[in-house]
């Protein structure tokens, strides 16, 4: 399976109607952000999946050989987060339930207008971004958490850790960080809290480093 390995939205557009498949390129292709790639078959479609990572799939359900279906269920396979927008001319009740049924995001029916298009990709670009946001997130969290896991490990403490709430809503303060007297247990929403203030850029990297050594000694104190 190919990898993620820009930051640039990847998408593929691929229509047998060689001119609609250049104007929808053409189109989208007014955001840095994006790297948009085009081709006029399946066969094609199916290569191209093979040798790139692609975030947003727009095809056309109906082609010659291998449809927008088989391009579908290949990209899925492929890989499950894609988002696939089925494009065609022959709609029915019956195939926009089976696109969606197959994992399709949207469904389109033409004759349609440019910013329809326009309004629909936006929305699947929104939607990717914000799961590779939670990614990074959750990424975050769990590198954190086995940082201070390996830290109490080194001390060679023996207790079973409580359950603890990864997803806190609420970003404490520095004043929260240090004060014992509001859940004194919960580490690693301090921890969390410690990583969005550098994110944000209220710490620097000294002094995130510097915080986090001192929350570790608090820990040590308790224990």
């Amino acid at each position: 399976m190919p990898e993620e390995t820009s930051r640039q939205i990847k998408i593929l557009i691929n229509d047998d109607e060689k001119a609609v498949a250049d104007i929808l390129k053409d189109f989208l292709s007014d955001n840095k952000e994006r790297s948009i790639d085009a081709c006029y078959d399946g066969l094609t479609g199916i290569e191209s999946i093979q040798k790139n990572f692609y975030d947003l799939i727009i095809v056309d359900l109906v082609m010659p050989k291998v449809g927008g279906l088989d391009i579908l269920r290949y990209a899925k396979k492929t890989n499950p987060d894609v988002l696939v927008i089925i494009i065609t001319g022959h709609a029915s009740l019956e195939t926009a339930v089976m696109a969606i049924k197959e994992g399709a995001y949207d469904y389109i029916r033409k004759p349609c207008k440019l910013e329809e298009i326009r309004i629909v990709v936006e929305n699947a670009i929104d939607k990717i971004k914000l799961y590779r946001e939670n990614k990074e997130l959750i990424k975050k969290l769990q590198d954190a958490y086995n940082e201070l896991m390996a830290y109490k490990q080194e001390r060679n403490d023996d207790k079973k850790n409580a359950s603890i709430n990864f997803f806190s809503s609420n970003t404490p303060s520095l004043h929260y960080l240090y004060n014992n007297s509001l859940f004194p247990n919960n580490y690693i929403e301090k921890l969390q809290a410690l990583c969005s203030l550098k994110d944000s850029g209220n710490l620097t990297e000294e002094e995130f480093k510097a915080f986090k050594h001192n929350l570790f000694k608090m820990i040590d104190h308790k224990e």
